[in-house]
């Protein structure tokens, strides 16, 4: 089953329940990403890239940021238009498709670069944004043992395979690689995070444990910065 296809199945979407109300482990994620964007001014355009029904997509519009909600899958796009109108946002402008024709100030995602080439999409994505722009994506941290227990359980392995990609090393690489500077990879939490959503304190004590030197190795989940960098002036290019 492509990846579209699954995610056109409303019971494989994130729940638009939790897109109103996020749980506490997920607020606290929605916050660092926000807190991402914030720390660099200028910004107001932002693509979400693997919206989805609207995890991020809908908190960014109450932030006030312009939003394209960018998915392969129609029916999760669908049901973000119906739920941002029905919240009395603003309906975001939506495509299956990274833009090509215009440049934004940020790229955003959660749980996405697992899904795809980072090879085909890292490149993609620095094409979209702006000198200086920014990326901010949360992923699953991929030598967190506790992720191969729970996503087999979710969704056939084909499609969330792509987790063993996302560690601390691969991800600061191919980001150099293609493009980007001023790269982080901040942990999230060391055990599984919604197990501590009946406690603020125990759950921004896990969050900072999983961001300790060496122990954000095997985090939780990942929040990944960068910037795009400056494409060289033409008389730089002559003089390499």
């Amino acid at each position: 089953m492509r990846q579209a296809d699954f995610f056109d199945i409303e019971a494989h979407q994130y729940a638009q329940a939790l897109v109103e109300r996020p749980p506490l482990h997920t607020a606290r994620e929605i916050d660092a990403i926000i807190s991402g964007l914030r720390r660099h001014g200028g910004i107001a355009s932002v693509v979400d890239f693997g919206a989805g029904s609207g995890r991020l997509t809908i908190p960014l519009l109450r932030h006030r940021y312009s939003v394209l909600a960018v998915d392969v899958s129609d029916g999760s796009l669908d049901n973000l238009r119906r739920l941002a109108r029905r919240l009395h946002l603003p309906s975001p402008p939506t495509a299956r498709r990274l833009p090509r024709d215009r440049r934004y100030d940020a790229v955003v995602g959660s749980d996405i670069l697992h899904h795809v080439d980072l090879d085909m999409y890292l490149p993609a994505i620095h094409d979209t944004l702006r000198a200086g722009g920014r990326v901010v994506f949360s992923e699953p941290g991929g030598c967190n043992p506790t992720w191969y227990i729970y996503l087999p359980l979710t969704a056939p392995w084909h499609i969330e395979k792509g987790v063993r990609r996302c560690t601390y090393f691969n991800l600061r690489r191919k980001l150099a690689a293609h493009g980007f500077g001023e790269a982080s990879v901040s942990g999230l939490g060391l055990l599984p995070r919604p197990f501590f959503n009946w406690s603020r304190t125990l759950s921004a004590l896990n969050d900072a444990v999983g961001n300790l030197p060496l122990v954000k190795l095997f985090a939780y989940r990942y929040i990944i910065e960068a910037s795009a960098r400056p494409e060289p002036a033409p008389g730089d290019r002559a003089q390499d």
